[in-house]
């Protein structure tokens, strides 16, 4: 078993791979489909020093820039994969790790061999919509609207108080202080390439959501979020609504990861139309 950095002309052949396990992996799929480097191949060994390496069977991919994304899908039955994810880590730095458990199991022993810890681990339940998803149950009120976000400058600014507090919820690893220069990073790069959308009420921003990532079938949705006081008004069901009939449009299907406890998340992307779709796990270093 061997680990090469992925070749401008491999990363067109990576999409047959990856596909059938992309629910689980749409930020990795994105990154390949960009061609971004970074990325690695794990591949049989060859069996000669004759034998090129397209010539090897490839076992998996995975994209490593401190966060680490992997798609994996038979990794509890290669034989060495522990040793050589090991050897490879050894001198690299890990800050999150991210993926289904099977594989995340066997980079976190890697990484435990090297004495690196994570200090959390957030679980998650994977869930996909590829129907069109089940409109609100009521229609919002004449002082409520849904913008599409595509003034950057503008924007920003709206967003921002709802993003800290969506990424300390729901992302950030508990009694992390999220400020303002982390979660203005995270609109910059939403607001650049992602879609996104938000609720006014009364002229005054009270709900959120985007996209994450757009992979080759699937589009993650994620950055869901309505402000403590305008909860209970079917809010997040109209904004996921409204993303999700735009990509469905696209020929692509959806994708996101609820954390396992989050019951009303869960109670409300069922009513949607989402169903279960595997387990996905997020450690921090």
């Amino acid at each position: 078993m061997e680990i090469t950095a992925a070749q401008q002309d491999e990363y067109e052949q990576l999409q047959d791979f990856l596909s059938p396990w992309e629910p689980t992996c749409v930020t990795l799929c994105s990154h390949v489909r960009r061609k971004k480097e970074k990325v690695y191949l794990i591949r049989e060994a060859p069996s000669t020093p004759s034998t090129g390496s397209g010539t090897t069977q490839l076992l998996g991919v995975f994209y490593l820039d401190k966060t680490l994304l992997y798609c994996i899908p038979a990794a509890d039955t290669l034989e060495g994969l522990l040793s050589c994810l090991t050897d490879f880590l050894k001198d690299k730095t890990v800050s999150v790790l991210n993926g289904e458990p099977v594989a995340g199991q066997i980079f976190l022993d890697a990484l435990s061999s090297l004495n690196k810890i994570p200090y959390q681990t957030n679980h998650y339940s994977v869930m996909t919509l590829d129907a069109e998803p089940l409109p609100p149950p009521e229609a919002l009120s004449c002082d409520d609207e849904i913008q599409r976000c595509t003034n950057p400058q503008n924007d920003l600014e709206l967003l921002l108080p709802l993003q800290k507090m969506y990424i300390a919820k729901e992302v950030a690893p508990q009694g992390k202080q999220v400020t303002d220069l982390e979660a203005t990073a995270s609109l910059k790069s939403i607001l650049k390439d992602q879609l996104c959308f938000a609720l006014y009420s009364d002229g005054e921003v009270v709900a959120k959501a985007n996209t994450n990532a757009i992979g080759y079938n699937y589009v993650q949705l994620g950055g869901v979020y309505t402000h403590p006081l305008y909860r209970k008004n079917y809010y997040a069901w109209n904004l996921v609504y409204t993303i999700c009939t735009r990509v469905l449009k696209t020929g692509r299907k959806i994708s996101l990861f609820v954390k396992e406890k989050n019951n009303p998340a869960h109670t409300l992307y069922e009513r949607l139309g989402f169903v279960q779709a595997g387990k996905f796990e997020i450690s921090y270093f």
